[in-house]
């Protein structure tokens, strides 16, 4: 259960800052209101806070707060699922059709600068950059 509700959190904080989180708030609203008694309506409200809160902190050099917001979600879907193995595995679909097509590790924001010096060569700041060569060759 501890590894699908974490994925949900996780999902839930990264598809905040993405264009298509109406959809995602509204799948996520439905499926925590199903399990809660509270109206959908007011589950995507808090949804929505959440998401007012990480712009607002990512705007202002908070680079923690992204892990606040997973944590506190990451609490709320394994209130929602503890003892439900029928939530538990909706749960899971939902983060699966989510995810589908995305890297299964994701390691965190990075945030690259160069300052000042003199570079002869290439330079190249990424997160994960892959199988490159700078070479030339294959």
């Amino acid at each position: 259960m501890d590894d699908v509700v974490t994925m949900a959190a996780a999902a839930v904080v990264q598809q905040m800052a993405l264009d298509g989180w109406s959809a995602v708030r509204d799948r996520f609203a439905a499926f925590l209101a199903r399990r809660s008694g509270a109206s959908e309506d007011a589950v995507g409200a808090e949804l929505d806070t959440s998401r007012a809160e990480l712009t607002a902190a990512r705007e202002a050099g908070d680079e923690e707060a992204a892990g606040e917001l997973e944590t506190a979600w990451r609490g709320r879907f394994r209130r929602a699922v503890r003892d439900d193995a029928a939530g538990q595995e909706e749960l899971a679909l939902l983060v699966s059709r989510l995810t589908a097509g995305q890297p299964a590790v994701r390691s965190g924001d990075v945030h690259n600068t160069i300052n000042g010096g003199t570079y002869q060569g290439p330079v190249i700041q990424a997160g994960s950059v892959g199988r490159m060569r700078l070479d030339g060759r294959s």
